[in-house]
């Protein structure tokens, strides 16, 4: 006998659920969201944490949590899951913090010559004989970095003449990434080939990581993550 799953005022045969969830790609959202909540349910927060949460919804409207929930309740949410998933949000910050906090001070630590940002100027070409010659130039200050990189460089750095950044320095090229990690700031670095392209550099800044409150927050967050993709692999394949 077929199952009908009420969404709204609308009923939908189960057995048409999975290739709808497969075909808009709902599955890759949905499973991340099942290993999340397995996680979350162990949890309890209070009711004034809750409303804590949504103070500035409530604050405008005294009635938001049961307009909230009354409107869950008609998208089908089961009325025994209501509080859960009105206090996610509450639930999931104190199972980050709970269970990644510990581990920021040496994931810093693992992830700092990574996190450090960079601010540089780039000049890429892939004609290995120009870019030397434009090397001289700038190396024996014949002419400046900017307006050569502006008429020159083949990437999108043309675009403000060579300047790249601030980034960090995990999210360059490894092969450039190695170039500044150990370059003097103010010093034209020979030119790099890398990937058949040749890349002249000068590093203009070096920004130290340092482990504030925002710092700390994205390393959770990407703790956090990993662990999400890890269970995910477990859990379902």
């Amino acid at each position: 006998m077929s199952v009908e799953v009420t969404l709204g005022k609308r009923q939908l045969q189960a057995e048409a659920l999975l290739p709808m969830l497969s075909g808009h790609n709902i599955w890759s959202q949905l499973m991340p969201a099942i290993v999340i909540d397995q996680a979350l349910r162990t949890l309890n927060c209070t009711v004034g944490e809750t409303e804590a949460y949504y103070s500035e919804q409530i604050a405008a409207d005294g009635d938001f949590i049961e307009k909230k929930k009354a409107q869950m309740v008609r998208e089908g949410t089961r009325e025994d899951d209501l509080d859960f998933f009105i206090s996610r949000p509450v639930l999931l910050a104190q199972f980050k913090e709970k269970m990644f906090a510990p581990q920021v001070g040496s994931t810093f630590l693992k992830l700092k010559a990574g996190l450090d940002k960079v601010v540089f100027l780039m000049l890429r070409n892939k004609d290995h004989e120009l870019l030397r010659e434009l090397y001289f130039r700038i190396e024996s200050s014949e002419e400046m970095f900017e307006p050569l990189a502006a008429r020159y460089a083949e990437g999108s750095e043309a675009t403000g003449g060579g300047r790249i950044g601030p980034i960090e320095i995990r999210q360059l090229n490894p092969s450039l990434a190695r170039v500044l990690s150990t370059a003097k700031v103010g010093v034209v670095n020979p030119p790099a080939f890398i990937e058949g392209v040749g890349v002249i550099t000068r590093l203009q800044e070096h920004i130290s990581a340092k482990l504030d409150d925002a710092m700390k927050q994205k390393l959770i967050d990407q703790l956090f993550n990993e662990w999400v993709n890890n269970e995910v692999q477990s859990f379902f394949y």
